[in-house]
């Protein structure tokens, strides 16, 4: 919030008086985000939109941290999860946590094996949840 575009690279990020801009949304297509990398997401209090594309690091551990991300818990709405390899049921599960989220886009995940199973689960801990897969 703030700036008219996006901003694409972390060393570019604006300066000035704390507060003028806010991280609204999330773009780590091609990224080398790891586990690692998201406790800088604690205390991110504005994002609402996450997209995790060809992400070769992210694993379940991945998505269970940014699930245990309290200022996340409340302010995801929206989250795509695509060609990450290292994704099994048990990362996606995780998910449960993220209370607010009301999108959840999931594509090329060879790692979900059980894909009935795991969706009704998920569906259950999040009925508001819009649930979107191209899984085959």
């Amino acid at each position: 919030r703030g700036s008219p575009k996006w901003q694409q690279d972390y060393n570019g990020l604006p300066t000035g008086p704390l507060g003028r801009y806010k991280i609204e949304a999330i773009n780590a297509t091609d990224s080398c985000i790891m586990y690692r990398g998201f406790e800088y997401l604690d205390g991110l209090e504005h994002v609402t939109d996450i997209k995790l594309e060809k992400c070769m690091y992210i694993q379940d551990e991945c998505l269970q941290r940014l699930s245990q991300t309290s200022t996340l818990q409340k302010s995801l709405q929206q989250l795509k999860i695509i060609s990450c390899g290292n994704v099994t049921d048990k990362g996606i599960l995780a998910l449960h946590k993220l209370t607010n989220l009301e999108y959840l886009y999931l594509s090329d995940l060879p790692g979900i094996r059980e894909k009935e199973t795991t969706f009704r689960v998920l569906q259950q801990a999040l009925p508001k949840l819009q649930l979107e897969l191209d899984l085959e």
